[in-house]
């Protein structure tokens, strides 16, 4: 009796796990792309946990390149500017996950970021950063396939660690950098609508 109610109390915890992963996706309605709701990351001997504050999808015209998820350490301030000024900042774990509906070239690729960072840095700061943009840019070697996953972290210190498909790059350390990368996404002239990645 005993040896069923121990077997019993554990199937129950697997079917509760279980559904408590379920719940905890979160759909991108537009691509129906799913995401988790919280994340753990590990860099330099610290665990970082962080939450999703939004999800949205990047469009080229009419076409949907990718889904975006947004995560973060903490939580946001109430007001969209001072959310948007606290993800901008320096300090807190930040990962964004791009799950891609098309594919996509080198070309068209880098073209993309070498826009970003032009729109969203001053002509100093553009100067400054970019020998590092140059070796960001050097990751992208390959074309990107349908449902491959691009994550990009921020970690304290404007540490910047790419993840192209699953192989993580070389880090690279640039505080201005960082700001201007993430600006790509969460600046005025974001390239999505950056409402929907701090929603939540």
């Amino acid at each position: 009796m005993k040896t069923l109610f121990v077997l019993a109390t554990i199937a129950f915890a697997v079917l509760f796990s279980c559904r408590t992963t379920a719940q905890e996706m979160v759909k991108e309605p537009s691509t129906e792309k799913s995401f988790p709701a919280e994340i753990k990351i590990t860099y330099g001997g610290q665990e970082h946990a962080l939450k999703l504050t939004g999800l949205t999808v990047r469009k080229k015209f009419i076409i949907k390149v990718y889904a975006v998820a947004h995560y973060m350490e903490g939580s946001l301030p109430a007001g969209m500017k001072e959310a948007l000024q606290e993800v901008l900042t320096d300090g807190k774990a930040k990962q964004l996950t791009m799950d891609f509906s098309r594919d996509v070239s080198v070309e068209q690729i880098q073209g993309a970021y070498r826009d970003g960072f032009k729109e969203n840095a001053t002509a100093e700061e553009l100067k400054a950063i970019q020998p590092v943009i140059d070796k960001f840019l050097a990751y992208f070697t390959r074309e990107v396939k349908e449902n491959d996953q691009f994550i990009l972290r921020w970690l304290p210190g404007g540490v910047i660690i790419p993840i192209i498909a699953g192989d993580e790059k070389p880090p690279l350390v640039d505080k201005t950098f960082a700001r201007v990368l993430w600006s790509i996404w969460f600046g005025d002239d974001s390239i999505v609508d950056r409402d929907k990645l701090i929603k939540r």
